[in-house]
């Protein structure tokens, strides 16, 4: 799976904070994040997915979220195939309403053709035949993340065929095929990407897709009404805590995150004392190394993720709410 939600955040948050110098940032033992949820609906919108209009579920979840119990989609392409398309780790909106989601394999499986697009730069300059941005957009878009590739490839060390090539397997709809130039045949055989030559070969290839049933149950009508379940149902109230233990958790309410090594050695006691209680209750959501939970202190709500990355013995202690 991608990048867990905080794993993102923290790499987020460490790119900002690398000219300020936080110690244990680029590579931390914890990473705490704590966000102030002042509605019920700011409640729901951390503990749930929202699609975007260009999402490539949303048909999908708006097929099931519409009654359709019959709704059936293969795994994706470029995946293993056992790999279900859509694996949502918390209640999915749709349409203003909060649904949970639920899928099984149907025990069988679709073949269909996919293809292989093999990209290699080159450093001869050769002459190239069309610009990436003259390709049509379905092209655009398939071959796209060749430029970040090339980025990446310039700032390490030179290792020539393991720098300069990449490959791609997608599925394309009759559509599809119909607007590219690359395949079934490619039209070019060298584009320029970037002021680079890129030669393109294609190949196709026969798939076998294991095919998954998905059904969804309407959770809640409306965002804050989930919200409102959450905090009447998994709510607790951050007490007990120590003058250093409140002033830690102050402190990371002020600056929204803290990364283990980042603070002073007793800042670090003090979170060590703040996670037990943490720990000691089940969190809302848990996965891997991580937990989130929705607390109230001092009478106001905060939605609270921490990330045991190397802190095994936390880690052990996750546990998570019996029924969200």
């Amino acid at each position: 799976m991608e990048f867990t939600l905080s794993r993102r955040r923290l790499l987020a948050a460490c790119a900002v904070s690398a000219t300020a110098g936080l110690a244990g940032c680029v590579d931390p033992d914890v990473a705490m994040f704590v966000d102030r949820v002042s509605t019920d609906r700011e409640i729901a919108e951390q503990a749930t997915v929202r699609l975007s209009q260009e999402s490539e579920h949303r048909s999908l979840v708006a097929n099931v979220t519409d009654g359709d119990t019959n709704t059936t989609v293969e795994a994706p392409s470029g995946t293993a195939s056992n790999h279900p398309p859509f694996q949502p780790d918390r209640p999915v909106v749709y349409d203003g309403a909060v649904y949970d989601f639920e899928w099984e394999s149907t025990g069988r499986t679709e073949s269909h053709t996919e293809y292989r697009l093999l990209l290699t730069a080159y450093d001869d300059g050769r002459e190239t035949d069309i610009a990436f941005e003259d390709l049509p957009e379905i092209d655009q878009d398939r071959i796209g993340r060749f430029r970040e590739f090339l980025d990446w490839a310039e700032s390490e060390p030179e290792d020539d065929e393991q720098r300069s090539q990449l490959e791609f397997q997608y599925r394309y709809t009759t559509a599809e095929r119909e607007a590219s130039v690359l395949v079934p045949d490619p039209e070019y055989e060298v584009i320029d990407i970037d002021g680079r030559p890129v030669g393109v070969t294609v190949r196709s290839t026969t798939v076998d897709r294991e095919v998954y049933r998905y059904n969804a149950t309407e959770r809640a009508p409306t965002l804050a009404a989930f919200g409102q379940d959450l905090q009447e149902a998994h709510q607790f109230v951050l007490t007990g805590l120590s003058a250093a233990e409140r002033d830690f958790f102050e402190s990371v309410v002020d600056e929204g995150s803290y990364y283990q090594g980042s603070l002073s050695n007793d800042q670090d006691d003090a979170f060590e004392g703040v996670a037990d209680v943490f720990v000691d209750q089940p969190a809302l959501f848990v996965e891997y190394t991580e937990g989130e939970w929705l607390v109230r202190y001092d009478n106001t709500d905060y939605w609270v993720r921490i990330d045991f990355v190397r802190m095994e013995a936390y880690a052990d202690r996750l546990q998570v709410v019996d029924s969200l």
